[in-house]
């Protein structure tokens, strides 16, 4: 049973977390947000980067709120994973890795991508609309 469950979170975080929020929607995003900054962007921008191109900052308002969510929700839920006992604790970290690794090596793909292609990912940005 426990080899089985172990295969079978490997399969879902893969699907879930790597292919489906990291591959298809996240990646792509952190890719976007992360070439619209130049020398023009604020120093704050270049400064927090990673969270300027995960959306945690200066994006839309539903965007912010989806961000801050998954963000919240994610440490969340590690620290009711932390209270897990053996051997569940471990199946769960084996499939969190599969995803983590599998989110990883796609920002990789869509990096290298755009500077080969010079095509940035077809996602929006979320940038909030300048106030006149």
């Amino acid at each position: 049973m426990m080899i089985s469950s172990y295969v079978g979170t490997c399969l879902f975080f893969a699907y879930a977390e790597g292919y489906k929020g990291f591959q298809k929607k996240f990646s792509p995003l952190v890719i976007r947000r992360a070439f619209t900054l130049d020398g023009t962007s604020p120093i704050l921008h270049k400064i927090f980067a990673p969270f300027y191109s995960m959306a945690l900052f200066h994006s839309t308002k539903r965007r912010k709120i989806i961000s801050w969510s998954v963000s919240g929700g994610v440490a969340m839920i590690v620290m009711v994973v932390k209270r897990f006992p053996y051997p569940w604790r471990n199946i769960l970290d084996a499939g969190v890795v599969v995803g983590l690794s599998w989110g990883a090596l796609s920002i990789a793909v869509e990096y290298f991508h755009t500077i080969f292609s010079g095509k940035l990912p077809p996602m929006d940005p979320f940038l909030p609309i300048p106030k006149d």
